[in-house]
């Protein structure tokens, strides 16, 4: 059977920080990046194939791997890449398998269950499988934000500066 390797696609996670206690759902929904934004714009992004091997298909429907907020805490990481079979006739992926596990079950079974859903453009499939490399890293904890005072709060205290020093003036000359 054909395949094809194409560049690793990267999941990156956050350490907690104070602001994801905040906002649960964006611990919940956006601990990665989107592994299928890279994933797809390797797909789409390579220029030119080897010599004799057929462009990879085009993705049509890349559902993300979920990693829960648990892993995080824990620091799971690794790094593998999967086989997708994908039936040339409706571009569906038939099957998937760890060719190379991240050396985790969870991330694994997480990065299965994805894969197992994504679809191709059945025009551009010339391949029934293909090697997806993943990679799920840390990435370094976000900067706490800058506080800063909104405009109208600065004008304000412009303002009362610039009328005490006026006044300090007018009782000055009197």
């Amino acid at each position: 059977m054909d395949e094809l390797s194409l560049p690793a696609a990267v999941i990156e996670i956050a350490n907690a920080a104070p602001w994801v206690r905040k906002w649960p759902s964006v611990l919940r929904e956006g601990l990665f990046l989107l592994v299928t934004l890279v994933s797809t714009a390797a797909l789409h992004g390579q220029s030119a194939s080897p010599v004799g091997q057929p462009p990879p298909p085009k993705a049509i429907h890349t559902p993300k791997p979920v990693y829960r907020a648990e892993w995080a805490k824990q620091g799971l990481t690794g790094k593998g890449v999967v086989l997708v079979n994908i039936d040339k006739q409706t571009g569906n992926v038939t099957g998937a398998r760890m060719l190379t596990s991240t050396g985790n079950r969870q991330l694994d079974g997480a990065v299965l269950e994805a894969y197992s859903q994504w679809r191709f453009d059945p025009r551009t499939v010339a391949v029934s499988q293909l090697k997806v490399p993943i990679e799920f890293a840390k990435r370094p904890a976000p900067q706490p934000a800058k506080r800063t005072l909104p405009q109208p709060v600065i004008l304000l205290i412009i303002l009362a500066i610039a009328g005490a020093a006026i006044g300090f003036l007018k009782r000055r000359r009197a």
